[in-house]
């Protein structure tokens, strides 16, 4: 059920950013996004990123820019008739980048692309039609900086998770996480999202760009039992640390004795 479960959720996300072509896939190759709105008003983005060696990137994000579904796979442009297509193969998803399971089925879509907007049709065959998925046109605007060639730093440094092994905190507590790399910082925060027990993975996807390997990443993480205090200049514990960043990695810290984390990074 689980297996069923994932492999509908990240067909139906990737159908509805069908995207790329044969002729135009060297402009295509960068970022590209769209804000949406679900059936219960809320908010979200789905972003795609293209590869120059035939491999692409799918995100949902939601609130604070909170990974909510991950998927990456081979991608190959073909012509359906008088359309361009693409499609989407090999395909691994899951909640991060570093959950992922092999998706049981491929899929394909056709766009139009118009300078830095590239316009997407999906969900019109019969069967997904039955199977209760809505056609769909989604407008995608390229993510500035992220053309190849474009002459900004491709890439950057993800930090996909944290292993909380043990807290000081006694409770349910909250978290607050920042990372900087030559004065880029990004936070991650998630609103009324609190922790009630010692071993648990916080699985974050956070990016800082412009990262490269040798670089140092220094970073603060803070704990609070009241969610407004996770992030604030007084939180219940802080502790503040560093690592070099490599292709992949991972580093352990225990900054207490009752307080005891992994970090785990790759560049994109």
């Amino acid at each position: 059920m689980k297996r069923a479960l994932l492999n509908l959720s990240v067909g139906a996300a990737l159908f509805a950013t069908s995207a790329l072509l044969a002729d135009d896939a060297e402009q295509l190759i960068g970022k590209w996004s769209v804000k949406k709105t679900n059936d219960q008003g809320q908010p979200f983005t789905q972003m795609i990123e293209v590869k120059k060696d035939n491999k692409f990137v799918f995100q949902i994000l939601g609130g604070e820019n909170q990974v909510m579904l991950y998927a990456e796979g081979d991608v190959k442009f073909e012509k359906l008739g008088p359309f361009d297509s693409i499609r989407f193969y090999h395909i691994r998803g899951g909640l991060s980048a570093t959950e992922l399971q092999d998706v049981d089925e491929e899929r394909a879509g056709i766009y139009v692309l118009d300078g830095d907007t590239l316009t997407m049709a999906t969900n019109f065959e019969r069967e997904r039609r039955q199977s209760g998925q809505k056609p769909t046109a989604d407008m995608y605007q390229r993510v500035k900086g992220s053309a190849q060639g474009s002459g900004s730093s491709a890439g950057g440094l993800v930090i996909d998770e944290v292993e909380m092994a043990d807290t000081p905190q006694a409770a349910t507590w909250y978290y607050c996480f920042e990372a900087t790399v030559e004065g880029a910082t990004r936070r991650y925060y998630v609103e009324n999202k609190g922790y009630d027990k010692n071993k648990v993975t916080i699985p974050m996807a956070l990016e800082v760009p412009r990262a490269q390997a040798g670089q140092k990443c220094s970073f603060k993480m803070q704990l609070d039992d009241i969610d407004g205090d996770a992030c604030s200049d007084e939180p219940d514990n802080r502790t503040t640390g560093s690592f070099t960043i490599s292709d992949k990695g991972s580093q352990s810290y225990k900054p207490e004795d009752n307080w005891r984390f992994t970090i785990r990074w790759h560049l994109k």
